[in-house]
């Protein structure tokens, strides 16, 4: 005799960066269980990719998760576990930085402990700049939000770290998707990295400020809370940012 299949609900989310309606699936144990073992691991591009291959299961493939920006994965994600999990969070966090408005007993090793509500969190698209770039009155180019795996190879796998200046030319020349003068439309996969980089080269300070000012308006999963000492009870507004900032 089979035994009995239990269902799961689906839920519906809009992604960040394109308002695109999808369809998802709480994760199941045996998902939990690769999630769990990539957290152990302690590296984060196992963690990534096991974000990212439970996402496309619980969509059943209907995401291309490559195709989503990192702000799209770690707002999915975190979406994905509170719907698997609980809609709650309950965090321990040390101390901020900087917090010299406290009582002589503080130290730094203080921690404080709160509930977050999922629902709750949220990423601001208001300030996104578009991605087509006018350079002059008939040329420009159209350019991609980065992979993942991109943004951690160019900041050498940390999370959070600044890119250096060497390795921002390569980030953008990877998310060139391509470039216009006229009617004329040139794909960035039809041409070389140094046909790529001569073209950034020629653009002027300002020019190129443009560009950048896209990359720089891309948000980040983040949510304000407030740090309250124990011992006084005096608070200091935390802002949690990236998902490891929500995982304990």
């Amino acid at each position: 005799m089979a035994l009995p299949k239990v269902s799961t609900p689906t839920y519906e989310l809009k992604i960040p960066s394109t308002g695109k309606k999808v369809s998802y699936r709480p994760f199941l144990v045996k998902e939990e269980k690769t999630l769990l073992t990539a957290m152990e691991s302690g590296d984060q591009s196992t963690m990534t990719k096991a974000m990212q291959d439970i996402i496309s299961s619980c969509t059943e493939g209907e995401v291309n998760v490559k195709e989503l920006a990192p702000f799209d994965l770690e707002y999915f994600f975190l979406q994905l576990r509170g719907r698997s999990v609980g809609e709650s969070l309950t965090l321990r966090t040390p101390r901020p930085p900087n917090f010299t408005n406290c009582c002589e007993e503080a130290s730094e090793g203080d921690i404080c402990e709160f509930s977050i509500n999922i629902d709750e969190i949220s990423v601001d698209t208001s300030k996104i700049k578009s991605p087509e770039i006018e350079i002059t009155d008939d040329i420009g180019l159209k350019l991609t939000y980065p992979q993942v795996e991109t943004v951690q190879k160019y900041s050498g796998g940390v999370e959070g770290e600044d890119i250096k200046s060497e390795n921002i030319f390569k980030l953008i020349i990877e998310c060139i998707d391509y470039i216009w003068d006229g009617e004329e439309i040139y794909k960035a996969k039809d041409s070389t990295k140094k046909e790529l980089n001569d073209f950034l080269d020629s653009l002027s300070s300002g020019q190129f400020i443009k560009v950048k000012e896209f990359f720089e308006s891309m948000p980040r999963l983040s949510h304000d809370v407030e740090w309250t000492c124990y011992k006084c009870e005096k608070s200091k507004t935390l802002t949690l940012t990236g998902i490891d900032s929500f995982f304990e």
